[in-house]
């Protein structure tokens, strides 16, 4: 099955034979290996075929790992008295209008000079932004 797409330019571009037009080209990347998955050799080789590291990854499979439970003790149950439920309380929620309004705290201050000679204060926030103040030397 092919799949057509179509560019911004409104050209249209067959995916699957491109793909096939190219699949012994290398791929760019740090793992050696071209557009089929083959993997190469350092003369541009096939290494290992791309069918046989999805078979071999297919043939291993690990068994599942047992663990000894953490606390085999047996639950006690109380039949005389029935637990009282607590008492509910609603979840205190902070008002979001308070939340948002607040304003934003200094982290760092930081003094630095411009290549010209001007000086200027770098002022990081908690919420990320940072302000940049110029200083005025008379």
């Amino acid at each position: 099955m092919s799949r057509k797409v179509r560019t911004a330019r409104g050209m249209s571009i067959d995916m699957a034979a491109l793909a096939a037009q190219h699949e012994n080209a290398r791929a760019v990347g740090n793992v050696p290996m071209n557009a089929r998955g083959d993997r190469l050799n350092r003369d541009g080789s096939v290494k290992v075929k791309a069918e046989d590291i999805a078979t071999a990854h297919h043939n291993t499979r690990t068994a599942p790992q047992t663990q000894p439970l953490s606390d085999t003790k047996p639950i006690e149950t109380k039949t005389t008295q029935q637990p009282q439920p607590a008492p509910t309380q609603e979840p205190v929620v902070p008002d979001l209008e308070e939340q948002f309004n607040q304003e934003p705290e200094p982290i760092s201050k930081i003094t630095r000079t411009r290549d010209d000679g001007s000086k200027y204060v770098e002022i990081e926030y908690d919420d990320g932004s940072i302000e940049t103040v110029e200083i005025r030397e008379e």
